[in-house]
């Protein structure tokens, strides 16, 4: 799957998970406080010894594993795989610590069994299997506890127990395994169909012979452009280019060469411009840079730049060099128009093809 959108998702989780975990913590907490009052799991102790044991300490825990999780989630640079780890670590000292104050009572022994489940969300195996593991040695321990305790461990078969416990976690982690790869099928089915998706929308914007945003492309980018630079104040620029007496070239040595002179011009437009804007493929032999707040010194410092490398390029099918290209520039002026913007720079070539081609002309 496409890692960042995969990380999103995950993130996401994450989020989700710690809530979830604020909420079932808090909700033991209350819980625990009524079992204080109406029933103690252990007699043995006084009041404020119970407290401490049964109420205080996990709730200190619980708060530790929440607070690490938390910081380490907001962590940048961590890799999202050990952000899956820590999400699932904190669910299992959640829970575990629920299951390890309270073990006496048989049901909640399972409670651990919800980390298994929870990495379902990640659709990772080896977390899977670690958290199979984890589980696997609390409920141990927690039968062996509740076998030293001479009252409970002539009320229960603790083997039997113990067998029974490690069959419901290993089938559970088997369901869950099965799930993690239908999951991570799913999800790559999903990121393919995206990606393919995006790959079309990127060719849909990009003229295909030169590598430069298309005409549609531009037009959106004109509109942006200027609701930037109403709310800003930036300078913008839009610089059309044509290339003088193309339809000479194309008669003279053929479409394909003629493709050979607009890659050229266009390769060096957008190497140029890169810092400061974006090229386009107008249509045809015009094309068009849209520079973003920058000085119109530097705006003519890459114009000329351009023009004049592609004068003096040289093409090997020609018998003498003289391919030459006009430019038009036009400053945006505030309140005005997309059309009415590019229609001034569009005037600004028109003088420069009139006033003998192979020019700048700046409107004004």
């Amino acid at each position: 799957m496409n890692d960042i959108n995969k990380d999103e998702i995950d993130a996401r989780w994450h989020m989700l998970v710690w809530r979830m975990m604020i909420v079932i913590c808090s909700i033991s907490f209350v819980i625990a406080w009524i079992l204080f009052g109406v029933y103690r799991v252990d007699k043995s102790i006084g009041a404020g010894a119970y407290i401490v044991k049964y109420i205080v300490l996990p709730m200190i825990v619980q708060a530790i594993a929440i607070t690490i999780c938390y910081f380490y989630m907001k962590h940048d640079e961590a890799d999202i795989k050990h952000k899956n780890y820590v999400v699932t670590g904190m669910i299992y000292v959640c829970v575990g610590v629920i299951a390890f104050t309270y073990c006496t009572i048989y049901p909640l022994i399972l409670i651990p069994c919800v980390t298994i489940i929870a990495t379902a969300l990640f659709a990772d195996q080896e977390l899977t299997v670690w958290s199979g593991v984890a589980v696997l040695a609390l409920m141990v321990i927690n039968v062996v506890r509740l076998h030293l305790n001479v009252e409970l461990a002539t009320q229960m078969n603790w083997v039997g127990a113990l067998l029974i416990y490690i069959l419901v976690v290993s089938v559970m982690c088997a369901m869950v395994m099965v799930v993690n790869k239908h999951t991570k099928a799913l999800m790559e089915s999903i990121a393919g169909s995206y990606n393919r998706q995006v790959t079309l929308m990127s060719e849909l914007m990009v003229d295909p012979m030169t590598g430069l945003y298309n005409r549609r492309s531009f037009e959106e980018s004109l509109d942006k452009e200027i609701e930037n630079v109403e709310q800003t104040g930036a300078k913008s620029y839009v610089t059309i280019f044509d290339i003088d007496h193309f339809k000479e070239v194309n008669d003279t040595y053929g479409h394909s060469n003629g493709d050979i002179v607009i890659k050229a011009l266009c390769k060096m437009m957008k190497e140029k411009s890169k810092d400061m804007g974006l090229a386009f493929r107008y249509g045809g032999e015009e094309f068009v840079i849209l520079f973003h707040d920058v000085e119109l010194s530097k705006v003519m410092n890459v114009v000329e730049d351009i023009r004049t490398e592609f004068r003096c390029y040289y093409f090997h099918f020609m018998n003498k060099d003289g391919i030459t290209c006009s430019c038009g520039v036009a400053e945006y002026t505030k309140g005005e128009s997309s059309k009415a913007w590019f229609n001034r720079a569009d005037s600004a070539l028109y003088k420069a093809k009139e006033s003998g081609r192979n020019r700048t002309v700046i409107s004004e």
